[in-house]
Protein backbone atom coordinates (compact mmCIF):
# COMPACT_ATOMS: atom_id res chain seq x y z
CA UNK A 1 0.00 0.00 0.00
CA UNK A 2 1.29 3.75 -0.90
CA UNK A 3 1.84 5.99 1.85
CA UNK A 4 -0.75 8.40 0.03
CA UNK A 5 -3.75 5.58 0.21
CA UNK A 6 -3.07 5.09 4.20
CA UNK A 7 -3.11 9.01 4.47
CA UNK A 8 -6.77 9.09 2.03
CA UNK A 9 -8.04 6.20 4.44
CA UNK A 10 -7.42 8.47 7.76
CA UNK A 11 -8.19 11.52 6.34
CA UNK A 12 -11.88 9.01 4.74
CA UNK A 13 -12.11 7.70 8.94
CA UNK A 14 -11.73 10.94 10.23
CA UNK A 15 -14.86 12.34 7.83
CA UNK A 16 -16.63 9.32 8.91
CA UNK A 17 -16.27 9.97 12.60
CA UNK A 18 -17.12 14.08 11.87
CA UNK A 19 -20.63 12.61 9.97
CA UNK A 20 -21.61 10.21 12.90
CA UNK A 21 -20.96 13.42 15.21
CA UNK A 22 -23.97 15.15 13.00
CA UNK A 23 -26.09 11.76 13.35
CA UNK A 24 -25.17 11.90 17.54
CA UNK A 25 -26.36 15.72 17.42
CA UNK A 26 -29.50 15.15 15.03
CA UNK A 27 -30.48 12.17 18.09
CA UNK A 28 -30.19 14.21 20.66
CA UNK A 29 -31.73 17.17 18.82
CA UNK A 30 -29.19 19.06 19.96
CA UNK A 31 -29.30 22.10 16.46
CA UNK A 32 -26.09 23.88 18.42
CA UNK A 33 -24.18 20.47 17.99
CA UNK A 34 -25.23 19.99 14.66
CA UNK A 35 -24.06 23.50 13.24
CA UNK A 36 -20.84 22.95 14.44
CA UNK A 37 -19.84 20.25 12.19
CA UNK A 38 -21.00 22.49 9.67
CA UNK A 39 -18.61 25.44 8.50
CA UNK A 40 -19.36 28.44 9.19
CA UNK A 41 -19.97 29.75 5.62
CA UNK A 42 -21.71 26.47 5.26
CA UNK A 43 -24.89 26.15 2.98
CA UNK A 44 -27.69 23.01 3.42
CA UNK A 45 -30.96 22.97 1.86
CA UNK A 46 -33.15 20.38 2.69
CA UNK A 47 -35.60 18.08 0.75
CA UNK A 48 -38.21 20.38 1.10
CA UNK A 49 -36.38 23.47 -0.81
CA UNK A 50 -36.11 25.39 2.47
CA UNK A 51 -32.14 26.65 2.42
CA UNK A 52 -30.05 27.85 5.21
CA UNK A 53 -26.71 29.85 4.14
CA UNK A 54 -24.42 29.90 7.32
CA UNK A 55 -23.50 28.11 10.60
CA UNK A 56 -26.54 29.55 12.35
CA UNK A 57 -28.98 29.62 10.46
CA UNK A 58 -28.43 26.08 9.93
CA UNK A 59 -28.88 25.76 13.68
CA UNK A 60 -31.55 27.73 13.30
CA UNK A 61 -33.30 25.81 10.87
CA UNK A 62 -33.02 22.55 12.58
CA UNK A 63 -33.62 23.89 15.88
CA UNK A 64 -37.23 24.95 13.81
CA UNK A 65 -37.48 21.48 12.25
CA UNK A 66 -36.97 19.89 15.67
CA UNK A 67 -40.29 21.55 17.21
CA UNK A 68 -42.40 20.37 14.24
CA UNK A 69 -42.23 17.40 12.04
CA UNK A 70 -38.65 16.20 13.46
CA UNK A 71 -39.71 16.66 16.97
CA UNK A 72 -39.07 12.61 18.18
CA UNK A 73 -37.01 11.67 14.95
CA UNK A 74 -34.13 9.57 14.70
CA UNK A 75 -31.58 9.21 11.80
CA UNK A 76 -29.29 6.64 10.50
CA UNK A 77 -27.05 6.79 7.86
CA UNK A 78 -25.21 4.25 5.59
CA UNK A 79 -22.35 5.50 4.34
CA UNK A 80 -21.71 4.62 0.28
CA UNK A 81 -18.43 6.49 -0.09
CA UNK A 82 -16.18 9.06 -0.09
CA UNK A 83 -14.25 10.47 -3.17
CA UNK A 84 -11.48 13.09 -3.00
CA UNK A 85 -11.80 16.13 -5.19
CA UNK A 86 -8.28 17.36 -3.57
CA UNK A 87 -6.13 16.50 -0.26
CA UNK A 88 -8.30 18.57 1.70
CA UNK A 89 -11.71 18.74 -0.41
CA UNK A 90 -14.39 15.31 -0.18
CA UNK A 91 -17.52 14.34 -1.69
CA UNK A 92 -19.28 11.75 0.74
CA UNK A 93 -22.66 9.84 0.13
CA UNK A 94 -24.67 8.18 2.29
CA UNK A 95 -28.46 6.94 2.27
CA UNK A 96 -30.31 8.00 5.53
CA UNK A 97 -33.49 6.68 7.38
CA UNK A 98 -35.23 9.30 9.67
CA UNK A 99 -37.72 7.20 11.82
CA UNK A 100 -40.08 8.84 14.74
CA UNK A 101 -40.97 11.82 12.14
CA UNK A 102 -44.55 13.20 11.50
CA UNK A 103 -46.11 14.15 8.04
CA UNK A 104 -47.54 17.32 7.31
CA UNK A 105 -50.88 15.73 8.42
CA UNK A 106 -49.10 14.68 11.54
CA UNK A 107 -49.00 11.43 11.10
CA UNK A 108 -45.70 8.91 11.69
CA UNK A 109 -43.61 8.55 8.66
CA UNK A 110 -40.05 7.55 8.08
CA UNK A 111 -37.96 9.47 5.77
CA UNK A 112 -35.96 7.57 3.44
CA UNK A 113 -33.02 9.51 1.43
CA UNK A 114 -29.83 10.29 -0.03
CA UNK A 115 -27.56 12.50 1.41
CA UNK A 116 -24.68 14.34 -0.58
CA UNK A 117 -21.67 16.34 1.62
CA UNK A 118 -19.10 18.29 0.21
CA UNK A 119 -16.58 18.86 3.17
CA UNK A 120 -13.29 20.65 3.75
CA UNK A 121 -10.47 20.45 6.06
CA UNK A 122 -9.93 23.84 7.72
CA UNK A 123 -7.21 23.66 10.89
CA UNK A 124 -6.83 20.07 10.65
CA UNK A 125 -10.70 19.46 11.32
CA UNK A 126 -13.27 18.48 8.66
CA UNK A 127 -16.03 20.66 7.84
CA UNK A 128 -19.78 19.99 6.24
CA UNK A 129 -19.57 23.03 3.69
CA UNK A 130 -22.03 21.28 1.34
CA UNK A 131 -25.02 19.60 2.25
CA UNK A 132 -27.77 18.17 0.19
CA UNK A 133 -30.13 16.04 0.93
CA UNK A 134 -32.91 14.46 -1.07
CA UNK A 135 -36.06 12.62 -0.72
CA UNK A 136 -37.15 10.41 -4.13
CA UNK A 137 -40.34 11.09 -5.52
CA UNK A 138 -42.67 8.33 -5.08
CA UNK A 139 -43.91 6.94 -8.59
Amino acid sequence: MNPGARSSSREEEAIRTRIEEFVGAWSRHDSRAISMVFAEDADLINPLGRAARSRTEIEAMFKDEYSGRLKGSQMSLNHEGVRFLAADVAVADHSFEVTGATDQSGKPTTIRGHLTLILKKHNGQWQIVVGRPMVPIAR
